[in-house]
């Protein structure tokens, strides 16, 4: 009897330590398999990628794809396509998803699921027709109205990070490339890979330790 319990024990910890992501993002966003989202964007075919960012060159490896969602057989969606090993992208493909998974505002993107391979991670997000606001300001049809209304949205998005959630959220990086708009021209903010958590919200304050590393442009001297 003793060496069952002893067994019992044994698998059940060893069940939950090979688990990837605490429960509660498992319950909270969706993984999906790499043929599900393969078929979505027939194949990652070019004719799915999609550029948000002004000066994009589609190598962001972005596609839409249509999957079911909340009862909707062709909801769509956009997959960032994350490939390689290296350790920082594996450590800001997670914490987008801890993250993502347990916020809901109107004004943050929001993360349907994600697919997590050997070599390959897919981060799927509910899809922004219209773009990045840095792409819209370029083109110069925005009203000033409109353009308000935008800064409202993307305020209140940011003031729910820092003070609407369970625990404070820096964004660290907060550009118009990170503003997509919704066919109604919602704000959204997105990219969450450089974000860091803080104290829970009203405890006492704490400095937050951040690394910043400054883009050094060089040039061959002659």
């Amino acid at each position: 009897m003793f060496l069952k319990c002893v067994g019992f024990n044994r698998s059940k910890h060893t069940s939950s330590s090979k688990r990837k992501y605490p429960t509660i993002i498992e319950e909270l966003c969706r993984q999906f398999s790499l043929a599900d989202l393969r078929k979505s964007t027939n194949n990652f075919n070019d004719r799915h990628k999609i550029c948000y960012r002004r000066g994009c060159s589609l190598r962001g490896g972005v596609y839409k794809g249509s999957l079911e969602h909340n009862g909707v057989n062709d909801y769509a969606v956009a997959l960032k396509r994350i490939c390689g090993t290296q350790n920082q992208r594996v450590i800001e493909f997670k914490k987008e998803i801890e993250l993502l998974c347990q916020l809901h505002h109107p004004n943050l993107i929001s993360l349907i699921g994600f697919y997590e391979g050997q070599n390959e991670r897919i981060l799927v997000y509910e899809y922004m027709s219209n773009g990045s606001l840095d792409r819209n300001l370029e083109r110069g049809e925005l009203s000033w109205k409109k353009r308000v209304e935008i800064c409202i949205g993307a305020a209140r998005g940011l003031h729910y990070l820092h003070a609407g959630a369970k625990r404070t959220i820096i964004h660290r990086n907060i550009k118009p490339s990170n503003i997509l708009l919704d066919a109604n021209m919602e704000p959204k903010l997105a990219d969450f890979s450089l974000s860091v958590q803080g104290q829970p919200f009203m405890s006492e304050p704490k400095p937050i330790k951040v690394k910043y590393v400054a883009a050094v442009k060089t040039k061959r001297l002659q």
